[in-house]
């Protein structure tokens, strides 16, 4: 899990990694260099680094194929 404190309320909450890289891989910017994060307490957005999440991001990377390889087919069967 990635740990990260809410620059406004200073609550603390945690990301799946998964679910960070699989939103990032359906950006359309190639390599983006922040995930905007929203707080659960106070929902403000604030940006983590791709750099520091980057070692959860790939021990990950597997599962995260398969959730953008399903989404993918899930997409072109709605068609």
């Amino acid at each position: 899990m990635i740990h990260h404190t809410c620059f406004k309320c200073k609550r603390r909450f945690e990301l799946d990694p998964v679910y960070v890289g699989f939103e990032l891989s359906k950006l359309k910017k190639k390599s983006p260099k922040h995930y905007q994060a929203v707080c659960p307490a106070c929902r403000a957005v604030s940006k983590v680094s791709v750099n520091e999440m980057q070692p959860e991001l790939d021990e990950v990377a597997d599962e995260i194929e398969q959730m953008v390889a399903d989404f993918q087919k899930q997409k072109a069967e709605d068609r």
